[in-house]
């Protein structure tokens, strides 16, 4: 698939497959996520949480009265650490944004998250078993998984204002 056509492609969905996706594209996703632009080189500022253990993804699903991930059988967590310069929210946008692509062009279906990030710095319990360092945080989440259905692209219109 060509970057234009992923990007056109690209929807938020959900509702998944009971269904894991394969390691191979899993390997993939991450691989597309590792090669974003991080402002100023600090790809050691950012960490990647791979969860498919469907326990886990239980007890993170608990935290309300909703499918807050919508079942998707992978949660990626993009967690960084702010160095001051609070690059550590665009950076992981960059990481997701990458992801999100990756998964459309592999015939998967993705949506970020932000609901589970804050419900998930609010519990100790499920921030300690995601084992990160010192000093990092929680920013991003993205659901990935097969879907049950082809999405049509859609035509988005935002205003433009040139000034040349």
């Amino acid at each position: 698939m060509e970057t234009l056509e992923a990007i056109k492609k690209r929807v938020s969905v959900r509702g998944y497959l009971d269904k894991q996706i394969t390691d191979a594209d899993l390997d993939k996703v991450l691989k597309a996520g590792m090669q974003a632009p991080i402002g100023r080189g600090k790809y050691y500022d950012m960490h990647i949480t791979v969860i498919q253990n469907k326990d886990f993804l239980e007890k993170i699903d608990n935290l309300t009265d909703r499918h807050i991930f919508y079942k998707a059988p992978t949660l990626i967590i993009v967690s960084a650490r702010d160095d001051g310069h609070g690059l550590d929210k665009e950076n992981s946008a960059c990481v997701m944004e990458n992801m999100t692509l990756a998964a459309t062009d592999l015939g998967l279906g993705s949506i970020y998250l932000n609901l589970v990030i804050g419900l998930i710095k609010e519990n100790k319990d499920i921030l300690k078993e995601l084992h990160l360092e010192e000093g990092f945080v929680p920013v991003a989440a993205l659901g990935i998984g097969y879907t049950d259905g082809e999405f049509e692209p859609k035509d988005h219109i935002i205003e433009v204002t040139y000034i040349k």
